[in-house]
């Protein structure tokens, strides 16, 4: 991975130790001057450099005839001990013709300074006549090194993932219906604060399951969103997600029903069938009420009729001449 590893679940990452300046390393152990970067090529100007590409030096040093690669870029880590460590490989070749140079840099945690990102240090190189050196070996101290994080694995870091959505959906859908109080149905204050009984999960698929098959019509039983005017039994609404309202009393909420939306004071719950049957029996009988209700005369007559006859006695002002 580019510039990052693992160990024992623990990730670590050197990004921040990427410079668009190169580091410039001095040691007692040499008389040489390194120039190094980490997990990119160096920045700095180089000089008739041997066996590598100038886009792929690491890290190098000024020779007597050129520049001296100690080490070609690389940006994959490993780790030991716990800390990780940087190879790079395939450098000048050494004094002897028969190697090429290579640059070991072992990083280590340091959390005395949150701002600094430390400086790496020349711990040895081999041999250690400088002319000879083909092998360097470098310390560095500093917080990026520390792990910044455990990545659980399997199932574990499945379940972590899933774990983290709850909090955002919670969030979503306390959202969604402060925005349904507010703006669709005009509620201010507290009232267009969801209440917990809008956080059942059973009731909200079940009325969702309700709306997407049809089966919200006031009459199929069911929770399910429901809106009465306060009597009858019926819960009077005016706010979605709540199970406000009265039974008798009036009221101004949306509420959820009770298993079983009811129509009717006594809790009956029909069908549209039955519904369609009730209000034409009502009809007819309303009909056949009003033909027995209908006023009549001592003589046995309709009010009709008695008001016609009435009318064909009464003169052009109005008045009745019996």
């Amino acid at each position: 991975m580019d510039c990052t590893t693992e160990d024992n679940l623990a990730y670590y990452s050197l990004e921040g130790l990427r410079a668009d300046t190169d580091y410039v390393v001095k040691s007692p152990l040499s008389s040489h001057e390194f120039i190094l970067n980490i997990c990119r090529p160096v920045k700095s100007q180089l000089w008739n450099v041997q066996h590598l590409a100038e886009d792929q030096v690491g890290a190098f040093y000024h020779g007597k005839h050129g520049d001296i690669a100690i080490g070609s870029i690389n940006s994959t880590l490993a780790t030991v001990d716990g800390n990780p460590v940087l190879y790079m490989h395939n450098g000048s070749p050494c004094k002897e013709k028969t190697m090429l140079a290579n640059t070991a840099i072992r990083f280590i945690c340091d959390t005395t300074s949150l701002f600094d990102d430390g400086a790496p240090q020349l711990i040895a190189q081999f041999p250690t006549d400088d002319d000879s050196a083909c092998a360097f070996y470098f310390e560095w101290r500093t917080r990026h090194a520390c792990p910044v994080g455990q990545k659980p694995a399997g199932i574990l870091h499945l379940f972590l993932i899933l774990l983290s959505f709850i909090p955002i959906m919670f969030l979503l859908y306390v959202g969604l219906i402060f925005i349904y109080n507010r703006f669709f149905l005009g509620l201010r204050g507290r009232d267009a604060l969801p209440s917990l009984g809008c956080f059942s999960p059973i009731r909200f698929f079940t009325w969702l399951h309700d709306k997407i098959t049809g089966r919200g019509d006031g009459f199929v039983g069911g929770p399910g969103l429901r809106f009465g005017n306060g009597s009858n039994g019926v819960t009077s609404g005016g706010r979605w997600g709540f199970s406000g309202g009265s039974s008798n009393g009036g009221g101004s909420r949306w509420g959820w029903g009770k298993w079983g939306r009811r129509s009717h004071s006594n809790g009956y719950g029909r069908i549209p069938e039955e519904e369609q049957g009730i209000l034409e029996n009502d009809r007819d009988s309303f009909d056949g009420a009003d033909e027995e209700n209908t006023p009549r005369g001592v003589n046995g007559d309709t009010f009709d009729n008695a008001w016609a006859g009435a009318r064909s006695g009464m003169n052009s002002d109005g008045i009745i001449r019996l």
